[in-house]
C-alpha cells in the first residue's frame, strides 16, 4: 500500500471506519473511510504541502491527525 497523500510506500493499519498511515514524509495520520470514498468518487488529489503542514501542526499539538470528510475538502 501507499501513503494516501504522497503515494510513498506506507503500510496502513486498517480499522472499520478509518485507516492509519505512518508515512516517512507526511507523518502519522488517520483518514476516514468516508474521506477516502470522496477522494475516489471525485478523483481528488491532496495538496501535499498543505496536508503535510496540517499534519505537522496536529502532531506538534500531541494529536494523531484524522482527515475526515470535512477536512479532506480543505486539503485538496
Amino acid at each position: 500500500m501507499r501513503c494516501y497523500i504522497c503515494d510513498t510506500p506506507a503500510q496502513p493499519i486498517v480499522h472499520p471506519d478509518f485507516s492509519e498511515y505512518a508515512c516517512p514524509h507526511c507523518g502519522t495520520y488517520k483518514i476516514s473511510a468516508t474521506a477516502m470514498a470522496l477522494f475516489e468518487m471525485h478523483n481528488w488529489k491532496f495538496n501535499v504541502v498543505s496536508a503535510r503542514h496540517w499534519i505537522t501542526r496536529q502532531l506538534q499539538a500531541g494529536e494523531t491527525p484524522l482527515i475526515d470528510s470535512q477536512r479532506a475538502v480543505f486539503l485538496t
